[in-house]
């Protein structure tokens, strides 16, 4: 999961350079860039001459990059310790530049059984310290996906998916998308993934790239991320009723299930990175599949 090349600090406007070297206090002599993700903008480790290190994220405003820079910025007080600490944050002309202490350890790649019980306390924790939203200026993720949607009346007629529930069923479910979704109240990711949690030395697990100033039910951001612990051989369902959200209601689950599954279905067969559209296959597969489950029982 990650995109080909990162662009680097070392490659930004001298004006950009000067903002690092200045949070960082002295001149950056050496670089190493994020090899998880899929967003192209700067996401890289600096040392300077004494050894000191940041994690910085910078790039331009305009399409999305700048301001999810900024965003993360934002967002950093309320998130705590849960992510990344911020060092600064400094506007350079079009350019957003936010440094962050580096966090040791590596992203996850596969969840272990111990991965589990970890990220079930920081739900928890998430639960805590982020619902109500603790942070002005947010708005319903659910309205910003409604584009995203897959739309399973059409999509269904054109492209079956692999479930034995009817499409009239999930089209149904996906119609509820808005009511079920944008009333939620606390502060959400939107993209929890192995690629954006880092496992430190001692097991702890850090979510990292907070970059949307989003609202939506706080059980949302697990239903997101238990998919993508279906593909490490983990059964979503056991995971769920383990947590905090245990006793989320199953419909409104299942309307989450059914929209996220229909992004991820339609998108996965649409020409672009290749490595994307794996992902999105792979996700489509594991929604796809504990909704079928969860439709079955009733």
């Amino acid at each position: 999961m990650s995109v080909d090349r990162r662009p680097l600090v070392s490659a930004a406007p001298e004006a950009v350079r000067d903002v690092v070297a200045g949070l960082l206090g002295e001149p950056v002599v050496g670089e190493r860039a994020a090899e998880a993700g899929f967003t192209p903008s700067i996401a890289s480790v600096v040392v300077g001459r004494s050894g000191a290190r940041l994690f910085v994220k910078a790039a331009p405003v305009g399409d999305g990059l700048g301001e999810a820079v900024e965003a993360g910025a934002v967002l950093a007080d309320a998130v705590g310790d849960l992510g990344p600490t911020l060092v600064g944050a400094v506007p350079c002309g079009e350019w957003r530049v936010a440094a962050y202490e580096v966090v040791d350890g590596v992203t996850v790649d596969f969840w272990t059984a111990g991965d589990v019980d970890e990220l079930l306390r920081v739900v928890a924790r998430m639960r805590e310290r982020l619902e109500p939203c603790p942070v002005a200026g947010v708005r319903p993720y659910a309205l910003d996906f409604v584009p995203l949607l897959g739309d399973w009346a059409t999509l269904g007629k054109r492209r079956p998916p692999p479930i034995s529930a009817p499409v009239a069923r999930l089209a149904e479910l996906e119609a509820r998308w808005m009511a079920v979704l944008a009333p939620g109240v606390a502060l959400h990711h939107g993209d929890l993934r192995r690629d954006n949690v880092i496992r430190e030395p001692g097991g702890r697990l850090r979510i990292v790239d907070w970059t949307h100033l989003w609202t939506a039910p706080g059980w949302s951001d697990l239903i997101r991320l238990l998919p993508d612990l279906a593909l490490c051989g983990h059964d979503p369902e056991a995971v769920l009723r383990r947590s905090c959200w245990r006793d989320v209601p199953a419909e409104d689950v299942n309307v989450a299930l059914s929209g996220l599954a229909g992004r991820a279905w339609r998108d996965c067969a649409l020409p672009g990175d290749p490595r994307l559209r794996t992902m999105q296959r792979e996700q489509a597969a594991c929604l796809l599949s504990w909704l079928d489950a969860r439709l079955r029982r009733g």
